[in-house]
């Protein structure tokens, strides 16, 4: 494929981004949108290949999808109703539940500061 047929795919990939992310918003979704196009027209990194380039736009896209849920006050409570979808990119936490294996948790530190940190 045609290095400008990537550029295109990428650049339809990350409209598709803005509308999944910032679909109930149409403020943040025309912004979005705007700024896309204007990285297109003038690339925030000029010294990145083409390649380099199309690559990060793919690697936005993919932000936009999985990372970024957006969020709307309801009512006069501070409740806020979360816009999750499926393409969102949903963690397990697994990684918190287990011990640190830092110096600190392992009676050391700095001159032995942290050991009784973790008793």
């Amino acid at each position: 494929m045609s290095l400008r047929q990537n550029a295109l795919n990428a650049y339809r990939n990350g409209l598709r981004a803005t509308r999944i992310a910032f679909g109930g918003d149409t403020r943040m979704l025309l912004a979005s949108r705007a700024k896309m196009r204007e990285g297109m027209e003038n690339p925030p990194n000029p010294e990145l290949s083409k390649e380099q380039q199309i690559k990060h736009l793919e690697d936005v896209a993919t932000f936009l999808k999985r990372n970024l849920v957006q969020g709307r006050k309801e009512g006069t409570d501070e409740k806020y109703h979360l816009n999750i979808h499926k393409e969102t990119e949903l963690g397990d936490n697994e990684s918190i539940k287990q011990t640190k294996k830092t110096l600190v948790s392992q009676g050391g530190g700095c001159c032995g500061g942290g050991k009784d940190l973790y008793k």
